[in-house]
């Protein structure tokens, strides 16, 4: 019964917390707490992916967002590579009244590639031996910056376009202690708003 009550309780209070019409202290609505991105993501400039994720707006004025977000890529390498990412950032937009938008983002993610090719050792007896296809996992410290637009500021359309330049750390590397990669994100962020009664 104890537990029953305490899940009650949490629903109740990510009930009220989700749905309030609260507003800042500038008077700023932040009852849309959430956007859902979805764009084309391209490593190192080149290799073709795409990218969806999810942004939460931790604070909110009339200029700025603090956001936190959560975004997952997947990108190609012809004939060598295919690799996936879960990159956690926490990131600051400043938006013009006209519109226009800046932002910035750290992050501490993960990074999965997973090789298109076999690998071979060679054992004590000089045979060789297919070990499969290798795999990789590397953590990926990053940061990325970019510019874009909120249609919402002329417009009644609840999205907002980005195009942004990342750098990422990847460690370990494959071939080296560590890799630096660029690359370049951009799409559009759907912003649900909740018709006023």
């Amino acid at each position: 019964m104890k537990k029953l009550t305490l899940a009650f309780m949490l629903f109740a209070l990510a009930y009220v917390k989700i749905h309030a019409q609260a507003t800042t202290a500038n008077g700023t609505p932040n009852e849309n707490r959430f956007g859902f991105s979805v764009g084309y993501f391209s490593d190192r400039f080149s290799n073709p992916g795409y990218q969806i994720g999810i942004e939460n707006y931790l604070a909110t004025t009339k200029n700025y967002n603090v956001i936190g977000s959560l975004l997952l890529s997947n990108y190609f390498v012809a004939n060598k590579i295919t690799a996936f990412s879960l990159n956690p950032r926490i990131g600051l937009r400043y938006t013009l009244n006209m519109g226009l938008t800046m932002e910035s983002y750290l992050g501490l993610g993960f990074l999965q590639r997973f090789y298109k090719y076999d690998q071979y050792d060679v054992d004590g007896q000089g045979q060789v031996i297919n070990k499969g296809k290798p795999a990789q996992l590397s953590v990926m410290p990053n940061f990325a910056v970019g510019i874009g637009y909120d249609f919402r500021r002329k417009t009644k359309i609840p999205a907002l376009y980005f195009l942004r330049a990342s750098i990422n750390y990847n460690y370990p590397n494959k071939h080296s202690f560590f890799e630096v990669a660029q690359a370049l994100e951009t799409g559009f962020i759907y912003v649900p708003t909740r018709k006023k009664k």
